[in-house]
């Protein structure tokens, strides 16, 4: 039987004086370089929403064991009114970085990144950086033109290379004023020409405001070229979440077919294509505290779970309510979040994402062996 062997754990960055000030790390994305390099990003900030928040990154050079200084990525321009950041990196097939960065309006200093009354979400400017020698600098993040008139979308994933195309998913929210837009409920921007521009725009998963959601969407590609999206889905009416989805497309990414369960309750799932249309999933389990990973096989029409383990937490540890009255309500309240993954050079999978450790958030890393 197939196993999921944890082989070793740390952190990426903590902060070191935790009585003097307040410094916590949350929502990390990986990426392996060509020489074995691991470079993370990370937002960094005096509290989860805070308008203080910016994005940083560390550089490791022996597969993960220790980490550099974080160093800051950009400062965003806050001539028009205040701004908080998140960034998500990714390489690209010329061996550059690129950033996926939101710029939030802070302008409303008294409130966190949604409105209470309208559980709609602050007003979102997107943009670009890069990074061309493997992440020691990165560019001003260049302002982007979406395929849709909307300013308010989740920030999920990083940019994924699928063929000629980079994938951003996304799904549409709430603005402030509490309107909902008429967009599928999970998408996915479109680049032809290396992140330049972003005119396209993909369906991952269809549905609006009434139907179940696809947040936290998530794509890796199979071993045999199809492209996986994985989403947490939330039923509006219940209040409650139910199984995670899944979909498959097998032209880069343009067009994705039927979606259906994969039997993993939980949420914010990050998959990575492993041999034979293998994947390895870590997410934020909802039946059971912690998180947790699964290794499955993905056929035609079939998620085939092989075997689970509890990588972090456990009882004491769930980390927020699955029936909140609203889709940011119990955001305060998680102890955990956002795994990333990548592959190492000798075959691993290194997995990290954000936890609360003794009233600190930090961003914790396993390597992962697949038995």
């Amino acid at each position: 039987m197939p196993s999921i062997d944890i082989v070793d754990t740390g952190v990426i960055y903590r902060n070191p004086k935790p009585a003097l000030v307040s410094r916590h790390a949350y929502f990390p994305s990986l990426v392996t370089m060509p020489n074995g390099d691991l470079i993370a990003a990370m937002d960094i900030g005096s509290a989860f929403e805070a308008v203080d928040v910016r994005s940083f990154v560390c550089r490791s050079s022996d597969q993960g064991k220790t980490w550099s200084e974080p160093a800051l990525m950009f400062e965003p321009d806050e001539s028009k009114h205040p701004v908080s950041t998140t960034c998500r990196i990714n390489s690209l097939p010329d061996g550059s970085l690129i950033g996926w960065v939101c710029l939030f309006d802070r302008t409303r200093t008294d409130m966190g990144l949604a409105d209470p009354k309208t559980d709609g979400f602050v007003r979102t400017e997107f943009a670009v950086t890069r990074s061309d020698d493997g992440g020691a600098n990165w560019s001003q993040p260049r302002p982007i033109k979406l395929p849709v008139d909307w300013e308010y979308f989740e920030t999920c994933s990083p940019p994924v290379t699928t063929g000629e195309r980079i994938l951003v998913p996304s799904s549409p929210l709430k603005s402030t004023s509490g309107e909902y837009p008429d967009i599928p409920s999970g998408v996915a921007f479109t680049s032809l020409d290396g992140g330049e521009t972003w005119p396209q725009m993909s369906i991952l998963f269809t549905g609006g405001q009434a139907d179940p959601s696809a947040w936290e969407l998530k794509l890796t590609t199979l071993s045999d070229g199809r492209v996986l999206a994985v989403c947490w889905s939330y039923d509006p009416g219940s209040k409650k979440t139910i199984d995670n989805r899944w979909a498959v497309s097998s032209d880069d990414g343009a067009m994705f077919g039927v979606s259906r369960d994969t039997g993993i309750h939980g949420e914010t799932c990050t998959p990575i294509g492993l041999d034979d249309n293998h994947v390895l999933c870590v997410y934020r389990r909802f039946d059971e505290p912690g998180m947790w990973a699964q290794l499955a096989q993905v056929g035609n029409d079939s998620w085939t779970a092989l075997t689970d383990q509890l990588v972090w937490g456990g009882p004491g540890y769930a980390g927020g309510r699955e029936d909140s009255g609203g889709a940011f309500e119990n955001m305060s309240d998680l102890q955990m979040g956002l795994p990333t993954l990548t592959r190492l050079l000798g075959g691993d999978v290194l997995a990290a994402f954000w936890c609360v450790e003794h009233c600190v958030s930090n961003i914790r890393w396993y390597r992962i062996r697949i038995g």
